[in-house]
């Protein structure tokens, strides 16, 4: 094992943990336990909709991957399921491709963006595909669950959302990072805005830093 592919594995069993042992998306399982449709945009691991299957059997998982050997990972791990949905790509605020900077050792820190969190990076092509392109190519009615982690992309992503993406999402969990004075000021706005069309908001704070939350919503009260 090279010192990339042990970096990895440490770094994967702790997000393991975080999700199977602490329950980091714990306070998401009832709305897990009755959809019918989630869409889990991460990458580097699968353990989100591991876990959610864990919880759901019936469920149809929309899984999006946008580097290729992570993607033919999850092929692996789900091979046989037809209700896990895997795409090698990323839902993003625009449809078509971009150079990624991509981490080998800690791929959950791969970002569109540069940051002091990912030094160590080299550029490869990914696709990006919007989500109201997606919904028609797939002829989705309803996202129940939309659980996003997508590395600082969270906010030009949710900006982004028309109307009619809104009216799709039942539930929403975002990881948002706040590091800089920009994401701020554009989060507070997508914040007030989320608040207008979702009957529950939650703000749950990270285990290691002021600067990174989860946000909950929900258009359910139930």
């Amino acid at each position: 094992m090279n010192i990339a592919d042990s970096f990895q594995l440490k770094y994967e069993k702790a997000f393991e943990y975080e999700i199977f042992v602490k329950g980091e998306y714990s306070f998401s399982i009832e709305k897990i336990k009755n959809a019918k449709c989630i869409f889990d945009i991460w990458w580097h691991v699968w353990f989100f909709t591991k876990w959610c299957r864990t919880y759901n059997k019936d469920v149809e998982i929309h899984y999006f991957e946008p580097v290729t050997g992570s993607y033919n990972k999850a092929l692996k791990a789900f091979e046989g399921d037809r209700r896990v949905i895997l795409n090698n790509f990323w839902i993003a605020s625009y449809t078509g491709g971009w150079i990624l900077l991509y981490n080998s050792e800690k791929t959950m820190q791969s970002s569109k963006y540069l940051s002091f969190l990912n030094p160590n990076w080299v550029g490869i092509n990914v696709s990006f595909v919007t989500l109201e392109d997606y919904l028609e190519l797939r002829n989705i009615l309803k996202i129940d669950v939309l659980k996003m982690d997508i590395e600082w992309m969270e906010i030009e992503v949710l900006l982004s959302f028309s109307n009619y993406e809104w009216s799709k999402i039942e539930n929403l969990i975002v990881e948002v990072h706040l590091f800089d004075d920009e994401k701020r000021y554009y989060w507070n706005q997508i914040f007030l805005d989320i608040k207008n069309k979702f009957k529950v908001v939650r703000i749950i704070g990270s285990w290691y830093r002021d600067e990174i939350f989860l946000l909950y919503a929900s258009k359910s009260v139930l």
